[in-house]
Protein backbone atom coordinates (compact mmCIF):
# COMPACT_ATOMS: atom_id res chain seq x y z
CA UNK A 1 0.00 0.00 0.00
CA UNK A 2 1.26 3.78 -0.77
CA UNK A 3 3.28 5.22 2.35
CA UNK A 4 3.01 2.01 4.50
CA UNK A 5 6.18 1.76 6.10
CA UNK A 6 7.72 -0.16 9.23
CA UNK A 7 8.71 1.96 11.83
CA UNK A 8 11.08 0.62 14.67
CA UNK A 9 12.17 1.63 18.18
CA UNK A 10 15.63 -0.24 18.83
CA UNK A 11 17.41 0.25 22.07
CA UNK A 12 20.29 -2.19 23.22
CA UNK A 13 17.97 -4.39 24.91
CA UNK A 14 14.64 -4.80 22.61
CA UNK A 15 13.14 -3.62 19.80
CA UNK A 16 9.50 -2.73 19.03
CA UNK A 17 8.02 -2.93 15.65
CA UNK A 18 4.75 -0.33 14.21
CA UNK A 19 3.03 -1.41 11.11
CA UNK A 20 2.33 2.36 9.98
CA UNK A 21 -0.15 3.50 7.15
CA UNK A 22 -1.70 7.20 6.55
CA UNK A 23 -4.92 7.20 8.84
CA UNK A 24 -4.34 3.71 9.96
CA UNK A 25 -1.17 1.77 12.51
CA UNK A 26 -0.80 -1.13 14.28
CA UNK A 27 1.84 -2.20 16.91
CA UNK A 28 3.43 -5.78 16.23
CA UNK A 29 5.50 -6.13 19.45
CA UNK A 30 8.66 -5.75 21.54
CA UNK A 31 10.94 -8.15 20.86
CA UNK A 32 14.13 -8.89 22.69
CA UNK A 33 18.11 -10.06 21.92
CA UNK A 34 17.29 -13.57 23.35
CA UNK A 35 17.64 -15.80 20.24
CA UNK A 36 13.55 -17.04 20.81
CA UNK A 37 12.60 -13.38 20.14
CA UNK A 38 14.95 -12.63 17.61
CA UNK A 39 13.48 -15.94 15.55
CA UNK A 40 9.68 -13.74 16.62
CA UNK A 41 11.07 -10.73 15.14
CA UNK A 42 12.13 -12.70 12.00
CA UNK A 43 9.07 -13.95 10.98
CA UNK A 44 7.46 -10.58 11.81
CA UNK A 45 10.02 -8.95 9.48
CA UNK A 46 9.46 -11.14 6.96
CA UNK A 47 6.03 -11.27 6.58
CA UNK A 48 6.66 -7.60 5.72
CA UNK A 49 9.41 -7.49 3.80
CA UNK A 50 7.69 -5.74 1.06
CA UNK A 51 7.76 -2.33 3.24
CA UNK A 52 10.89 -0.13 3.94
CA UNK A 53 11.88 0.24 7.24
CA UNK A 54 13.10 3.27 9.15
CA UNK A 55 14.95 2.20 12.74
CA UNK A 56 14.35 5.06 15.37
CA UNK A 57 17.78 4.43 18.22
CA UNK A 58 17.76 5.13 21.61
CA UNK A 59 20.50 4.88 23.29
CA UNK A 60 23.01 6.66 25.81
CA UNK A 61 25.90 5.96 22.44
CA UNK A 62 25.12 8.91 20.74
CA UNK A 63 27.19 12.16 20.14
CA UNK A 64 25.83 15.46 18.61
CA UNK A 65 28.38 18.17 17.25
CA UNK A 66 26.70 21.61 16.28
CA UNK A 67 29.31 23.26 13.37
CA UNK A 68 29.24 26.46 11.15
CA UNK A 69 30.54 25.61 8.14
CA UNK A 70 31.24 27.65 5.10
CA UNK A 71 27.80 27.46 2.27
CA UNK A 72 28.85 25.38 -0.83
CA UNK A 73 26.42 23.15 -2.74
CA UNK A 74 26.57 19.75 -4.71
CA UNK A 75 29.91 18.12 -4.32
CA UNK A 76 32.20 20.86 -2.49
CA UNK A 77 29.36 20.12 -0.30
CA UNK A 78 29.53 16.49 0.04
CA UNK A 79 33.10 16.31 0.26
CA UNK A 80 33.57 19.20 3.33
CA UNK A 81 30.63 16.85 5.52
CA UNK A 82 32.52 13.61 4.55
CA UNK A 83 35.67 15.00 6.19
CA UNK A 84 34.10 16.87 8.91
CA UNK A 85 32.49 13.51 10.05
CA UNK A 86 35.97 11.69 9.78
CA UNK A 87 37.57 14.71 11.51
CA UNK A 88 35.23 14.42 14.68
CA UNK A 89 34.00 11.26 14.63
CA UNK A 90 36.74 9.60 13.20
CA UNK A 91 35.98 5.25 12.52
CA UNK A 92 32.20 5.23 13.63
CA UNK A 93 30.11 3.67 10.96
CA UNK A 94 26.40 5.50 11.79
CA UNK A 95 27.55 9.01 11.48
CA UNK A 96 24.94 12.33 9.81
CA UNK A 97 24.97 15.81 8.78
CA UNK A 98 21.95 17.98 9.01
CA UNK A 99 21.98 21.30 7.63
CA UNK A 100 19.38 22.88 9.80
CA UNK A 101 19.49 26.43 9.55
CA UNK A 102 21.99 29.40 7.28
CA UNK A 103 23.52 32.14 9.43
CA UNK A 104 21.77 35.92 8.72
CA UNK A 105 24.97 37.73 9.29
CA UNK A 106 28.62 37.91 7.89
CA UNK A 107 29.49 35.19 5.52
CA UNK A 108 25.83 33.82 5.56
CA UNK A 109 27.74 30.10 6.30
CA UNK A 110 25.15 27.40 7.38
CA UNK A 111 25.01 26.00 10.47
CA UNK A 112 24.69 22.05 10.43
CA UNK A 113 24.25 19.48 13.75
CA UNK A 114 26.28 16.41 13.23
CA UNK A 115 25.27 13.17 15.34
CA UNK A 116 27.25 9.47 15.61
CA UNK A 117 26.37 6.28 17.42
CA UNK A 118 29.65 5.84 19.18
CA UNK A 119 28.92 2.19 19.91
CA UNK A 120 26.17 0.29 17.58
CA UNK A 121 27.53 -3.19 18.08
CA UNK A 122 23.97 -3.68 20.00
CA UNK A 123 22.09 -3.05 16.66
CA UNK A 124 24.03 -5.48 14.70
CA UNK A 125 21.26 -8.52 15.35
CA UNK A 126 18.37 -6.41 14.42
CA UNK A 127 20.40 -5.07 11.46
CA UNK A 128 21.10 -8.94 10.15
CA UNK A 129 17.34 -9.93 10.45
CA UNK A 130 16.51 -7.12 8.04
CA UNK A 131 19.35 -8.11 5.34
CA UNK A 132 18.39 -11.59 5.11
CA UNK A 133 14.94 -10.83 5.14
CA UNK A 134 15.73 -8.39 2.07
CA UNK A 135 13.36 -5.60 3.89
CA UNK A 136 14.41 -2.20 2.66
CA UNK A 137 15.77 0.27 4.99
CA UNK A 138 15.69 3.55 4.55
CA UNK A 139 17.00 5.32 7.36
CA UNK A 140 18.53 4.62 10.66
CA UNK A 141 17.51 8.32 12.87
CA UNK A 142 17.83 9.09 16.96
CA UNK A 143 14.86 9.57 18.89
CA UNK A 144 15.65 13.21 19.45
CA UNK A 145 14.90 13.92 16.05
CA UNK A 146 11.14 11.85 15.94
CA UNK A 147 10.46 13.97 18.74
CA UNK A 148 11.12 17.46 17.28
CA UNK A 149 8.37 16.38 14.92
CA UNK A 150 6.21 15.60 18.22
CA UNK A 151 6.78 19.28 19.19
CA UNK A 152 5.99 20.55 15.78
CA UNK A 153 2.60 18.56 15.91
CA UNK A 154 1.85 20.02 19.68
CA UNK A 155 2.27 23.60 18.65
CA UNK A 156 5.36 24.21 20.72
CA UNK A 157 6.03 27.88 19.99
CA UNK A 158 8.92 28.36 22.61
CA UNK A 159 12.49 29.54 21.64
CA UNK A 160 14.04 27.20 23.91
CA UNK A 161 12.68 24.00 24.83
CA UNK A 162 13.77 21.03 27.05
CA UNK A 163 11.75 17.46 26.55
CA UNK A 164 12.09 15.58 28.71
CA UNK A 165 10.68 11.77 27.68
CA UNK A 166 10.64 9.35 30.60
CA UNK A 167 10.34 5.82 28.50
CA UNK A 168 11.10 2.39 29.74
CA UNK A 169 12.28 3.61 32.95
CA UNK A 170 14.91 5.85 30.95
CA UNK A 171 14.91 9.45 30.94
CA UNK A 172 16.08 11.23 27.55
CA UNK A 173 16.27 15.10 27.66
CA UNK A 174 16.62 16.99 24.36
CA UNK A 175 17.08 20.29 23.80
CA UNK A 176 15.45 22.25 20.74
CA UNK A 177 15.86 25.56 19.47
CA UNK A 178 13.58 27.41 17.63
CA UNK A 179 12.03 23.59 17.27
CA UNK A 180 15.50 22.50 15.82
CA UNK A 181 17.44 19.63 17.63
CA UNK A 182 20.44 20.98 19.05
CA UNK A 183 21.40 17.86 21.92
CA UNK A 184 20.42 15.15 23.58
CA UNK A 185 21.17 12.83 26.35
CA UNK A 186 19.85 9.82 27.58
CA UNK A 187 20.21 9.00 31.59
CA UNK A 188 20.81 5.09 31.80
CA UNK A 189 18.39 3.01 33.67
CA UNK A 190 21.34 2.87 36.59
CA UNK A 191 20.51 6.10 37.32
CA UNK A 192 18.00 6.28 40.37
CA UNK A 193 15.63 8.88 38.05
CA UNK A 194 12.39 7.00 39.62
CA UNK A 195 13.07 8.85 42.84
CA UNK A 196 10.67 12.59 42.73
CA UNK A 197 14.18 14.65 43.14
CA UNK A 198 16.41 13.14 40.62
CA UNK A 199 14.32 14.16 37.29
CA UNK A 200 15.04 17.37 38.29
CA UNK A 201 18.24 17.28 39.34
CA UNK A 202 18.88 16.08 35.85
CA UNK A 203 17.05 18.50 34.15
CA UNK A 204 19.27 21.48 36.04
CA UNK A 205 22.31 19.35 35.25
CA UNK A 206 21.40 19.62 31.72
CA UNK A 207 20.45 23.54 31.71
CA UNK A 208 23.85 24.10 33.15
CA UNK A 209 25.74 22.18 30.44
CA UNK A 210 23.92 24.00 27.74
CA UNK A 211 24.76 27.31 29.26
CA UNK A 212 28.33 26.17 29.91
CA UNK A 213 28.85 25.21 26.28
CA UNK A 214 27.34 28.24 25.28
CA UNK A 215 24.11 26.40 23.02
CA UNK A 216 21.57 28.27 25.67
CA UNK A 217 22.19 31.83 26.42
CA UNK A 218 22.32 32.50 30.12
CA UNK A 219 19.25 34.80 30.48
CA UNK A 220 17.28 32.53 28.28
CA UNK A 221 14.41 30.79 30.14
CA UNK A 222 14.04 27.10 29.78
CA UNK A 223 10.61 25.96 28.94
CA UNK A 224 10.48 22.28 30.39
CA UNK A 225 8.01 19.54 28.62
CA UNK A 226 7.14 16.67 30.87
CA UNK A 227 5.74 13.51 28.84
CA UNK A 228 5.57 10.57 31.27
CA UNK A 229 2.68 8.54 30.58
CA UNK A 230 2.97 6.74 34.01
CA UNK A 231 3.04 9.72 35.90
CA UNK A 232 6.48 9.55 37.94
CA UNK A 233 7.92 12.96 36.63
CA UNK A 234 4.95 14.72 37.55
CA UNK A 235 6.80 15.79 41.42
CA UNK A 236 9.37 17.72 39.09
CA UNK A 237 7.07 20.03 37.92
CA UNK A 238 6.77 21.99 41.01
CA UNK A 239 10.45 21.78 42.15
CA UNK A 240 11.49 22.88 38.73
CA UNK A 241 8.83 25.73 37.99
CA UNK A 242 9.95 26.93 41.60
CA UNK A 243 13.46 28.07 40.05
CA UNK A 244 12.98 31.33 37.81
CA UNK A 245 14.85 29.88 34.90
CA UNK A 246 12.43 26.92 33.96
CA UNK A 247 9.19 27.08 32.98
CA UNK A 248 7.17 23.81 33.12
CA UNK A 249 4.16 22.39 31.87
CA UNK A 250 3.25 18.06 31.77
CA UNK A 251 2.00 16.57 28.52
CA UNK A 252 -1.17 14.36 29.01
CA UNK A 253 -2.36 11.55 26.60
CA UNK A 254 -4.92 13.74 25.86
CA UNK A 255 -3.09 16.29 24.44
CA UNK A 256 -0.94 13.60 22.77
CA UNK A 257 -4.04 12.11 21.71
CA UNK A 258 -5.20 14.92 19.84
CA UNK A 259 -1.80 16.09 18.66
CA UNK A 260 -1.28 12.86 16.80
CA UNK A 261 -5.35 11.93 15.85
CA UNK A 262 -5.05 8.74 17.95
CA UNK A 263 -6.99 6.95 20.84
CA UNK A 264 -6.17 7.77 24.01
CA UNK A 265 -6.46 3.92 25.01
CA UNK A 266 -4.46 3.26 22.16
CA UNK A 267 -1.36 5.47 23.69
CA UNK A 268 -1.97 4.48 27.07
CA UNK A 269 -1.98 0.73 26.60
CA UNK A 270 1.60 1.33 23.75
CA UNK A 271 3.36 4.80 24.70
CA UNK A 272 6.35 4.01 22.59
CA UNK A 273 4.38 4.67 20.05
CA UNK A 274 4.44 8.50 19.86
CA UNK A 275 7.67 9.36 18.80
CA UNK A 276 7.14 6.82 16.28
CA UNK A 277 3.54 8.25 14.89
CA UNK A 278 5.43 11.51 14.92
CA UNK A 279 7.97 10.80 12.72
CA UNK A 280 6.39 8.30 10.35
CA UNK A 281 4.77 10.34 7.81
CA UNK A 282 7.78 13.12 7.90
CA UNK A 283 10.99 12.90 5.79
CA UNK A 284 14.08 11.94 7.31
CA UNK A 285 16.68 15.34 7.93
CA UNK A 286 19.50 13.56 9.66
CA UNK A 287 20.05 9.75 8.54
CA UNK A 288 23.03 7.89 10.20
CA UNK A 289 22.48 4.80 7.91
CA UNK A 290 25.71 3.60 5.97
CA UNK A 291 25.40 4.01 1.84
CA UNK A 292 25.69 -0.36 2.03
CA UNK A 293 22.82 -0.57 4.00
CA UNK A 294 20.56 2.05 2.08
CA UNK A 295 21.40 -0.01 -1.19
CA UNK A 296 18.09 -2.22 -1.51
CA UNK A 297 15.94 0.48 -0.22
CA UNK A 298 17.20 2.19 -3.50
CA UNK A 299 16.10 -0.67 -5.63
CA UNK A 300 13.30 -0.74 -3.71
CA UNK A 301 12.19 2.67 -4.65
CA UNK A 302 13.49 2.00 -8.40
CA UNK A 303 10.75 -0.88 -8.68
CA UNK A 304 7.77 1.25 -7.00
CA UNK A 305 8.53 3.53 -9.51
CA UNK A 306 8.41 1.88 -12.48
CA UNK A 307 5.20 -0.01 -11.14
CA UNK A 308 3.65 3.63 -10.36
CA UNK A 309 4.65 4.52 -13.92
CA UNK A 310 3.68 1.11 -15.32
CA UNK A 311 0.16 1.55 -13.37
CA UNK A 312 -0.04 5.38 -14.40
CA UNK A 313 0.21 4.21 -18.24
CA UNK A 314 -1.96 1.26 -17.52
CA UNK A 315 -4.81 3.99 -16.02
CA UNK A 316 -3.85 6.45 -18.57
CA UNK A 317 -5.06 4.12 -20.94
CA UNK A 318 -8.20 2.79 -20.07
CA UNK A 319 -8.62 6.25 -19.25
CA UNK A 320 -8.29 6.79 -23.16
CA UNK A 321 -9.68 3.64 -24.11
CA UNK A 322 -13.21 4.60 -21.72
CA UNK A 323 -13.07 7.80 -23.51
CA UNK A 324 -12.87 6.57 -27.04
CA UNK A 325 -15.56 4.14 -26.53
CA UNK A 326 -17.68 6.54 -25.15
CA UNK A 327 -17.30 8.69 -28.42
CA UNK A 328 -17.29 5.74 -30.54
CA UNK A 329 -20.86 4.95 -28.42
CA UNK A 330 -21.82 8.59 -29.19
CA UNK A 331 -20.96 8.17 -32.57
CA UNK A 332 -23.18 5.59 -32.87
CA UNK A 333 -26.13 6.73 -31.56
CA UNK A 334 -25.34 10.13 -33.97
CA UNK A 335 -25.21 7.91 -36.71
CA UNK A 336 -28.30 5.63 -35.43
CA UNK A 337 -30.81 8.94 -35.23
CA UNK A 338 -29.33 10.43 -38.78
CA UNK A 339 -30.56 6.94 -40.15
CA UNK A 340 -34.12 7.22 -38.72
CA UNK A 341 -34.20 10.93 -39.94
CA UNK A 342 -33.18 9.79 -43.40
CA UNK A 343 -35.84 7.11 -43.61
CA UNK A 344 -38.53 9.04 -41.72
CA UNK A 345 -37.64 12.11 -44.93
CA UNK A 346 -37.53 9.23 -47.34
CA UNK A 347 -41.26 8.28 -46.25
CA UNK A 348 -42.54 12.35 -46.42
CA UNK A 349 -41.02 12.48 -49.94
CA UNK A 350 -42.25 9.18 -51.46
CA UNK A 351 -46.35 10.43 -49.56
CA UNK A 352 -45.43 13.78 -51.32
CA UNK A 353 -44.23 12.15 -54.79
CA UNK A 354 -47.34 10.15 -54.58
CA UNK A 355 -49.46 13.52 -55.05
CA UNK A 356 -47.38 14.75 -58.24
CA UNK A 357 -49.00 14.91 -61.06
CA UNK A 358 -48.03 12.64 -64.29
CA UNK A 359 -44.75 13.70 -66.01
CA UNK A 360 -45.70 15.12 -69.14
CA UNK A 361 -41.92 15.00 -70.79
CA UNK A 362 -39.48 12.28 -70.90
CA UNK A 363 -36.31 12.45 -68.42
CA UNK A 364 -34.06 12.78 -71.56
CA UNK A 365 -36.42 15.70 -72.75
CA UNK A 366 -35.53 17.50 -69.31
CA UNK A 367 -32.21 16.80 -69.96
CA UNK A 368 -32.17 18.69 -73.30
CA UNK A 369 -34.35 21.24 -72.06
CA UNK A 370 -32.11 21.73 -69.01
CA UNK A 371 -29.37 22.02 -71.64
CA UNK A 372 -30.76 24.25 -74.20
CA UNK A 373 -31.54 26.90 -71.56
CA UNK A 374 -27.92 26.52 -70.32
CA UNK A 375 -26.25 27.73 -73.82
CA UNK A 376 -28.80 30.29 -74.34
CA UNK A 377 -27.76 31.48 -71.07
CA UNK A 378 -24.08 30.77 -71.62
CA UNK A 379 -24.38 32.40 -75.09
CA UNK A 380 -24.53 35.33 -76.53
CA UNK A 381 -27.49 36.13 -78.78
CA UNK A 382 -27.22 38.57 -81.70
CA UNK A 383 -29.31 41.79 -81.74
CA UNK A 384 -32.84 40.31 -82.85
CA UNK A 385 -34.52 43.94 -83.42
CA UNK A 386 -31.55 45.10 -86.25
CA UNK A 387 -32.15 41.77 -88.30
CA UNK A 388 -35.49 42.60 -87.99
CA UNK A 389 -35.30 46.10 -89.29
CA UNK A 390 -33.04 45.18 -92.28
CA UNK A 391 -35.26 42.56 -93.36
CA UNK A 392 -38.68 45.00 -92.98
CA UNK A 393 -37.01 47.63 -94.82
CA UNK A 394 -36.02 45.55 -97.96
CA UNK A 395 -39.41 44.14 -97.88
CA UNK A 396 -40.87 47.61 -97.57
CA UNK A 397 -40.35 47.93 -101.27
CA UNK A 398 -42.48 44.49 -102.26
CA UNK A 399 -45.57 44.80 -101.15
CA UNK A 400 -46.49 41.90 -102.80
CA UNK A 401 -44.45 39.43 -100.64
CA UNK A 402 -46.16 37.99 -97.73
CA UNK A 403 -43.50 36.97 -94.94
CA UNK A 404 -44.25 33.34 -93.86
CA UNK A 405 -41.05 32.85 -91.85
CA UNK A 406 -37.72 34.44 -90.19
CA UNK A 407 -36.20 31.81 -88.17
CA UNK A 408 -32.74 30.79 -87.46
CA UNK A 409 -30.93 27.72 -89.54
CA UNK A 410 -31.23 25.11 -87.01
CA UNK A 411 -27.87 23.71 -88.09
CA UNK A 412 -26.18 26.40 -87.11
CA UNK A 413 -26.01 28.02 -83.59
CA UNK A 414 -26.42 32.04 -83.25
CA UNK A 415 -23.82 34.42 -81.96
CA UNK A 416 -23.14 37.73 -80.75
CA UNK A 417 -20.71 37.64 -84.69
CA UNK A 418 -23.28 36.63 -86.49
CA UNK A 419 -26.43 34.28 -87.57
CA UNK A 420 -27.43 32.47 -90.57
CA UNK A 421 -31.17 33.16 -91.02
CA UNK A 422 -33.67 31.12 -93.07
CA UNK A 423 -36.57 33.64 -94.89
CA UNK A 424 -40.00 32.22 -95.91
CA UNK A 425 -41.94 34.15 -98.28
CA UNK A 426 -44.64 33.87 -101.31
CA UNK A 427 -45.51 36.20 -104.16
CA UNK A 428 -49.50 36.83 -103.99
CA UNK A 429 -52.30 37.67 -106.37
CA UNK A 430 -49.58 35.54 -108.89
CA UNK A 431 -50.46 35.83 -112.52
CA UNK A 432 -48.89 33.40 -114.10
CA UNK A 433 -45.78 34.91 -115.19
CA UNK A 434 -42.74 32.89 -113.42
CA UNK A 435 -40.40 35.09 -115.34
CA UNK A 436 -41.83 38.37 -114.02
CA UNK A 437 -42.30 36.38 -110.63
CA UNK A 438 -37.93 35.27 -110.63
CA UNK A 439 -37.04 39.08 -111.87
CA UNK A 440 -39.12 40.14 -108.89
CA UNK A 441 -37.29 37.65 -106.77
CA UNK A 442 -33.83 38.68 -107.64
CA UNK A 443 -34.41 41.87 -107.23
CA UNK A 444 -35.43 41.44 -103.72
CA UNK A 445 -32.86 39.31 -103.12
CA UNK A 446 -29.90 42.02 -104.15
CA UNK A 447 -31.69 44.49 -102.03
CA UNK A 448 -31.26 42.50 -98.64
CA UNK A 449 -27.80 42.09 -100.31
CA UNK A 450 -27.42 45.92 -100.31
CA UNK A 451 -28.43 46.07 -96.87
CA UNK A 452 -25.31 46.71 -94.50
CA UNK A 453 -25.89 43.89 -91.85
CA UNK A 454 -26.83 41.17 -94.22
CA UNK A 455 -24.69 39.19 -96.75
CA UNK A 456 -24.33 35.83 -98.74
CA UNK A 457 -27.92 36.24 -100.22
CA UNK A 458 -28.66 32.95 -102.30
CA UNK A 459 -31.94 31.34 -103.64
CA UNK A 460 -32.91 28.50 -101.39
CA UNK A 461 -36.03 27.01 -102.61
CA UNK A 462 -37.22 28.34 -105.90
CA UNK A 463 -40.69 28.69 -107.95
CA UNK A 464 -39.66 27.66 -110.30
CA UNK A 465 -37.34 24.28 -111.07
CA UNK A 466 -34.40 25.20 -113.13
CA UNK A 467 -32.45 22.09 -113.25
CA UNK A 468 -31.51 19.74 -116.13
CA UNK A 469 -32.78 17.01 -114.38
CA UNK A 470 -36.08 18.15 -113.57
CA UNK A 471 -39.24 17.34 -115.68
CA UNK A 472 -41.41 19.96 -117.16
CA UNK A 473 -44.91 20.43 -115.97
CA UNK A 474 -47.99 22.89 -116.52
CA UNK A 475 -51.48 23.65 -116.88
CA UNK A 476 -52.97 26.10 -118.13
CA UNK A 477 -54.72 28.47 -116.47
CA UNK A 478 -57.19 31.74 -116.62
CA UNK A 479 -56.35 34.97 -115.28
CA UNK A 480 -58.87 34.65 -112.44
CA UNK A 481 -57.37 31.51 -111.66
CA UNK A 482 -53.92 32.07 -111.31
CA UNK A 483 -54.79 35.28 -109.54
CA UNK A 484 -55.91 33.35 -106.93
CA UNK A 485 -52.95 31.60 -106.14
CA UNK A 486 -49.44 32.64 -104.71
CA UNK A 487 -45.51 31.51 -105.37
CA UNK A 488 -43.33 30.78 -102.70
CA UNK A 489 -39.93 30.69 -102.29
CA UNK A 490 -37.04 30.35 -99.68
CA UNK A 491 -33.67 32.86 -99.13
CA UNK A 492 -30.65 32.26 -97.20
CA UNK A 493 -28.27 34.58 -95.89
CA UNK A 494 -26.03 36.11 -93.14
CA UNK A 495 -26.94 38.35 -90.70
CA UNK A 496 -24.30 40.61 -89.11
CA UNK A 497 -24.94 43.41 -86.11
CA UNK A 498 -22.00 45.48 -87.49
CA UNK A 499 -22.24 45.25 -91.40
CA UNK A 500 -19.90 42.48 -93.34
Amino acid sequence: MFGRRLILLATPRHVGVLDWRPGRMHWLGKFGASEADLADFRRVVESHAHLPALIVVDTVDEDYRSEILPHVQGQARVELLNRKLKQVFRNARFVGAWRQARETAGRRDDRYLFAALTDADWLTPWLTVLHRANAPLYGITPLAVASQYLLARLRVQEAHTLLAHRLDNRLRLSYYQNGLLRFSRLVSSESPTQQPGNAADEIAKTQLYLTGQRILPREARLHVLLLDPSGQLDAAQAQLNADPAFHTRLLDLADLGRALRIPVEFLAATPEIVPLAAIAPETLPLNLAPPDLLQPYSEFSWRHGLRTLAGGVAALGLVVTAINWLHAQDLQRQAQALALEQQQLDARYRAIARTFPADVATPEQLAQTVQLAHTLETTQMPDVEALYGAVGQALAAYPDFRLEALAWRSETTPTAEGADIRLDASLVDFDGNYRAAMQRIERFMQDLAAMPNLSGVRLRVSPVNAGPGGTLTGRIRTPDAASADAVGFSLEFRFRESGP
